[in-house]
């Protein structure tokens, strides 16, 4: 970890070099520069945060969380969105809506179970159940992503392609060090990278914003945002309970804890 006087001597050097960032404030205290370019020890050590998120997803059976998603689509920036995650590995995931216009709806999808489609139902009148594949239009509405990319292994998996990616180039992967804070409640370390552009094999994220929970080693925030400076995505993962020893009935449209 940084210590203070290290911390101190490259936000200097930053702010002398004038970087220019976007700020948004809704989760930590800002998402504007703090730190300076990483020296190459530095590099090393937030590759290896980043890397030891994979370490640490391997001794993940299942767990729960509440899941928050914000993302833009089409253009537009939708609401926040609050749910209730659970997972089960290989991919099994339920999720229950918190709050907002969704509130109530329920989904549920397992692969290879009711034929690779999701079961859900909107939690309002008329609730009705309904099957739907992963891909289709309406599966995919108000979404970026499908329903088999939700999940804390998939958003290890892009985090850490796009770092692998830059090493084995030796791109000029742009990385800030945002030191420790709070984030959803934990103690958290929040770096930053800026990827260059590519024609081809692009990489996922041309700006992201990466937070690795100190206690569980894994990510706990990540915001991605386009070459424009345009926010596009904003996940976070909070009260994340490890191995909580998630059952068959956690997954069963019949459980009487469910409105399927």
């Amino acid at each position: 970890m940084l210590n203070l006087k290290k911390i101190t001597r490259t936000l200097l050097v930053s702010l002398t070099c004038a970087v220019s960032l976007a700020t948004i404030s809704d989760g930590y205290a800002s998402d504007q520069v703090v730190g300076g370019d990483a020296a190459a020890a530095d590099v090393d050590e937030i590759r290896q945060l980043i890397y030891d998120m994979e370490t640490a997803y391997e001794g993940v059976h299942d767990y729960t969380t509440i899941f928050y998603k914000k993302e833009r689509v089409r253009g537009r920036m939708l609401p926040q969105e609050k749910m209730l995650l659970k997972f089960r590995k290989p991919f099994s995931v339920y999720l229950k809506w918190l709050s907002g216009k969704r509130e109530g709806q329920e989904t549920l999808f397992s692969k290879g179970w009711n034929g690779d489609k999701i079961l859900a139902h909107p939690g309002s009148f008329p609730d009705v159940t309904v099957s739907l594949r992963p891909l289709g239009s309406m599966a995919m509405r108000g979404n970026r992503h499908p329903i088999t990319d939700v999940g804390i292994g998939n958003t290890i998996r892009l985090i850490v392609r796009d770092f692998r990616l830059g090493q084995i180039r030796k791109d000029d992967v742009k990385l800030y060090d945002h030191g420790v804070s709070q984030v959803y409640g934990a103690r958290s370390r929040c770096i930053e990278a800026i990827t260059p552009e590519r024609k081809v094999a692009k990489y996922y994220a041309p700006r992201a914003k990466i937070c690795v929970n100190l206690k569980t080693g894994l990510p706990n925030r990540v915001q991605v945002w386009d070459r424009e400076n345009n926010l596009l995505e904003d996940y976070g993962f909070s009260n994340t309970q490890i191995n909580p020893g998630l059952g068959d009935s956690d997954f069963d449209p019949e459980s009487p804890e469910y409105g399927f």
